[in-house]
């Protein structure tokens, strides 16, 4: 890590742990400082580091993290009401859901616009969905988006965005958690608000890490500082934790990740590969960036060729999920790849660039992902 990543990383330690920076070492770029608090969407924990010191930085630097900070305090007031009137709306028409990942986390870091976020993700049970549609569009919800694995709504006049997902994962996590809600139980004072376990929620926010890593190229620093307030706010159990990610195929990724968390926030000792790791998801974005991404795919498929096939052509489970009559009329395949294509083409033109993307990939981008994937063992995640 360099002068920069250093006190990047020192700043949102000091910041987690309810702490002030005291000093500014010699030899700041504030410009590349900036750079990392916006990619990594740490600009509130960076602001609060620094608060106490803020006649020894830019006023340039000091006025943008303020006004981000002004920014998200107020977003993050207007995104917890209208999770409410979504909650409550859910639960008075007994609808099956579940919140997940930062509609938890944010409540525990020190201020909880330090986590902030533009969305909130909510598990829904499939089989009511055009009645969660229906509820959704009740409460002055605009469509974004409907896709296979989540509908994407928002009320225009917040600009608060859902995401109702229909599962927890696709693909070989999806076989370890199913739906969500096997594990899941009903919320105290509640009907239909699930919850999980404070062992089975920890698993569904590493894997939903592990997950962007694959299939991203790499994550933000925030899944780490996750981890660790997390972990300072829950006694685990460590013998469940070790059995249950071992099932699920993320045992190693589990170990790495809380090995970089150690390093980053508790003074741990870093190995070789910790210190890689570190560098490889300081140069990330919170979740990942187009061109890990690319050089990921690659990796997963050890060409480009094959790469590519993958995107032309996805799995056929991938194809059932999207096109559900797919299960019981599984000779229709051919037509429905032709069907997938038009809509790309019609619909979503953007996504050919990923194609442009994966041509365009160079060698040690790709040879750079394969170790960091072989050392966290996802190599057959995605």
């Amino acid at each position: 890590m360099d002068i920069n990543e250093t006190f990047f990383v020192k700043c949102v330690k000091a910041a987690i742990s309810g702490r002030q920076i005291t000093e500014i070492p010699q030899g700041i770029d504030f410009k590349k400082l900036y750079s990392l608090c916006a990619s990594h969407s740490m600009s509130v924990a960076v602001f609060y580091a620094i608060n106490s010191i803020k006649h020894l930085v830019p006023y340039n630097f000091y006025n943008a993290l303020q006004q981000s900070a002004e920014r998200h305090v107020i977003r993050d007031i207007q995104i917890e009401s209208d999770s409410e009137i979504v909650i409550n709306a859910f639960e008075k028409n007994g609808l099956r859901f579940m919140p997940l990942k930062g509609f938890h986390l944010k409540k525990l870091y020190p201020k909880s616009e330090m986590r902030y976020t533009s969305d909130c993700d909510i598990l829904v049970d499939v089989k009511q969905i055009k009645k969660v549609r229906d509820v959704a569009k009740s409460l002055g919800l605009n469509v974004k988006r409907y896709d296979e694995h989540h509908d994407i709504v928002y009320f225009d006049s917040t600009k608060s965005i859902f995401e109702l997902h229909k599962m927890l994962f696709v693909g070989g996590l999806g076989e370890y958690f199913g739906i969500g809600f096997e594990k899941a139980t009903v919320k105290s004072g509640y009907k239909f608000y699930y919850e999980l376990s404070p062992e089975d929620f920890y698993m569904t926010f590493l894997a939903h890490s592990a997950y962007h890593f694959a299939e991203g190229g790499g994550v933000g620093i925030r899944h780490l500082s996750d981890i660790y307030v997390y972990r300072k706010h829950y006694q685990l159990d460590e013998v469940y934790l070790a059995e249950e990610f071992s099932k699920c195929g993320l045992r190693e990724f589990q170990i790495q990740f809380e090995k970089l968390e150690k390093y980053f926030f508790e003074d741990g000792e870093a190995d070789e590969f910790t210190i890689q790791l570190a560098e490889y998801v300081l140069s990330s974005t919170v979740l990942g960036n187009i061109n890990k991404k690319s050089a990921s795919e690659v990796s997963a498929s050890d060409t480009k060729s094959k790469a590519l096939l993958k995107v032309i052509f996805p799995s056929v489970s991938s194809m059932k999920f999207s096109y559900p009559i797919l299960n019981k009329a599984i000779v229709l395949l051919p037509i429905f790849y032709i069907v997938r294509w038009f809509r790309v083409l019609f619909k979503t033109p953007d996504r050919l660039s990923r194609i442009q993307k994966i041509k365009s990939v160079k060698d040690e981008e790709v040879k750079q992902v394969n170790e960091i994937r072989k050392g966290l063992g996802i190599n057959n995640l995605v």
